[in-house]
């Protein structure tokens, strides 16, 4: 089975108002070669990987572009050493559009990367500045132009949701939507970001208006916060929502390897140390499933009946098809899969928690 690696790296110049990862500001960061070698450290912790091929890595955070070029070198030489990966993964940095030059874009794709994605969040200056980012816009236009000049394979962020935000056609204003082969759309969750948030009916009357703008320009919706050109969806992300299995390395960093939920909680003073702090949750079945189904429903495509029989035993439908029947406007099944309809997407929290609870 193919699985991913996720590489955290948990330093920022300063804090989104809006962000909950794991992150530090305000202090020296640590020299990247300590970095590397607290992160194949713990690697070295998992165990029984060996029956998984790995196709992608990814660098988040955090701001992954405030290290230099070598990190992500060494980071990528130890990975091929230390795990089984396929001969040409994907490899994907998160980016600020501030940190972007042709010049370190150049030594990031000699360092191995091949996925670019730039965190541009608005085209509005009042609201990067509400959200404490610290690009203007100019620059984030900007860099998905050089990103493009560098690399195939360039994706950007935009975040929706935010009071005082303009009409769907100002929120993709001077998007060069031909230089990208991605878009993620993320809509604020207003229950963590209430003193930020907008009128929740008027973010999904924009959400699906931009769904229809994105399909236009040819970047077609295949997940609730993600669009494509056909063949360049996310191949890590795709490992979320499918249940594959993936490693988190760094602090806070997360991992699937079934039947167990693994996490570090060490802070990053004592990842550095090497005294990692482990989280770990074992999965009932039936919990398992409820998730997978979940994370499947994400997908503009759903939770496929044949794929479940064969990964996990079960009739799909049989056992989940009383969502259609719960949520006739929302939810679809068509004997081969259970989907969310666009509707469904907008309410998809409210369908979720009956698959959780």
């Amino acid at each position: 089975m193919n699985g991913g690696i996720y590489v955290h790296v948990p330093f920022c110049r300063s804090r989104c108002r809006y962000c909950s990862f794991y992150s530090i500001t305000n202090r020296k960061f640590p020299d990247a070669k300590e970095f590397i070698r607290a992160i194949f450290r713990h690697l070295e912790t998992f165990e029984k990987t060996e029956s998984i091929t790995f196709n992608t890595i990814y660098f988040g955070g955090g701001t992954p572009s405030l290290l230099p070029a070598s990190f992500f070198s060494g980071v990528i030489e130890g990975i091929f050493k230390g795990v089984k990966l396929t001969d040409c993964p994907e490899i994907s940095i998160e980016m600020n559009p501030e940190d972007v030059t042709v010049p370190y874009l150049s030594e990031l794709k000699n360092a191995g990367i091949n996925r670019i994605s730039v965190g541009i969040q608005s085209t509005s200056e009042k609201i990067l500045q509400k959200l404490n980012r610290t690009h203007s816009v100019k620059q984030a236009l900007r860099a998905i132009e050089d990103a493009r000049s560098v690399f195939s394979n360039v994706s950007c962020d935009l975040i929706i949701g935010i009071e005082g935000e303009n009409e769907e056609k100002r929120v993709l204003d001077g998007i060069p939507f031909e230089k990208l082969s991605h878009l993620s759309l993320y809509m604020l969750d207003g229950v963590k970001n209430r003193k930020l948030s907008a009128d929740e009916d008027n973010t999904a009357s924009l959400y699906s208006r931009l769904c229809g703008e994105l399909d236009r320009v040819g970047l077609k919706q295949y997940e609730i916060s993600n669009f494509a050109r056909p063949g360049m969806e996310s191949v890590h992300n795709l490992h979320y929502w499918k249940g594959n299995p993936y490693i988190g390395l760094g602090p806070s960093a997360h991992s699937l390897l079934y039947p167990f939920r693994i996490w570090d909680h060490s802070g990053l003073d004592r990842f550095m140390r090497g005294e990692f702090k482990t989280g770990r949750m074992e999965y009932s079945q039936r919990v398992f499933i409820n998730e997978m189904v979940m994370l499947a429903l994400r997908l503009r495509g759903g939770a496929n009946q044949t794929t479940f029989r064969k990964r996990y035993g079960i009739d799909l439908i049989r056992e989940f098809g009383w969502l259609c029947d719960k949520y006739p406007e929302f939810v679809r099944c068509d004997g081969k899969s259970i989907s969310l309809s666009r509707k469904g997407m907008l309410v998809s929290n409210e369908i979720f928690q009956e698959l959780i609870q």
